[in-house]
């Protein structure tokens, strides 16, 4: 299984206005939580959805823009070698084969606060 990490700039509205992707093909689903506590690092304002699994960004509250960043998943069909589409990280899949951790212990201390969703 691969990973990839996405994002996506919005205005405050909610309107999509960039996106992009900050690593592709990340073996580990490790290394992709570290390439998004790379991204989120220099934003202040960083908080968690668990529910939809994805980061929300600002700089600061006020801020008219946020970036989203998330991390998809893609299977690869061993047998074959093809691989199937790329596919949003559905967490309680995942609760089976990767061990639940902390928000906080996500994100490396000192990236900024976590106000709950």
């Amino acid at each position: 299984m691969a990973y990839r990490v996405r994002w996506q700039l919005v205005g405050r509205s909610g309107q999509p206005l960039d996106n992009g992707c900050l690593g592709e093909g990340l073996c580990a689903y490790g290394d992709a939580v570290a390439a998004v506590a790379e991204f989120l690092r220099p934003y202040p304002d960083v908080c968690r959805c668990p529910a939809e699994s994805y980061w929300l960004a600002r700089r600061s509250r006020e801020a008219d823009l946020a970036v989203w960043v998330w991390i998809e998943r893609q299977r690869i069909e061993e047998s074959t070698g093809i691989s199937s589409a790329w596919l949003v990280r559905d967490p309680a899949a995942d609760q089976a084969s990767v061990p639940v951790r902390d928000q906080k212990a996500e994100l490396p201390a000192g990236s900024g606060s976590r106000p709950g969703p």
